[in-house]
């Protein structure tokens, strides 16, 4: 058993890593990390990602469905590994308008319930190509001419239903 277990550390790891719907690369490690963390940092270091993202790899257990990569014993020696982008949120508010709201309601806030619900990293996923368009042309309209985007009740909740599928 010591053996095998030295043989699966030692073990030379070919990966496919997904970056998104259209770019994977290959990636060959000569050893096996030990541990998801370090194998997220070969890959940052590798591939010269700058943004920080958690991995999910096909599960031949579950006939190759995405799974979240927690421990590196599940990762097969030849696997696709999906990056997914994490986005952490910036609590600190720099408008006073917000600050004064933050500030009247800090009781409902600050309650541990409501704290808890938080995820401590907020995943933005990838949505349909329209909302994605609708929103990628409302950040344009927002840098140029500092304009808010109006968006329709079905788009509203196409992004709501997303988000809560990826975060919940």
């Amino acid at each position: 058993q010591d053996l095998q277990l030295q043989m699966e550390a030692t073990e030379r790891l070919k990966l496919r890593v997904i970056l998104d719907n259209d770019n994977a690369e290959r990636l060959i490690l000569p050893s096996r990390p030990s541990s998801v963390q370090a194998l997220i940092d070969e890959i940052k270091t590798r591939l010269k990602l700058t943004f920080d993202f958690r991995l999910q790899f096909e599960d031949p257990d579950f006939d190759h469905a995405l799974c979240n990569l927690v421990e590196m014993e599940h990762l097969p020696s030849t696997a696709s590994v999906k990056i997914i982008r994490l986005v952490e949120l910036d609590l600190i508010s720099t408008s006073t308008s917000e600050t004064s709201l933050l500030n009247d309601s800090t009781d409902a806030i600050d309650s541990p319930e409501r704290i808890s619900r938080w995820p401590e990293v907020f995943i933005v996923p990838k949505f349909s190509y329209e909302v994605e368009h609708v929103l990628k042309e409302g950040n344009a309209a927002f840098e140029k001419d500092g304009k808010l985007i109006r968006l329709p009740r079905d788009q509203k909740h196409n992004i709501l239903e997303v988000m809560g599928e990826e975060n919940f």
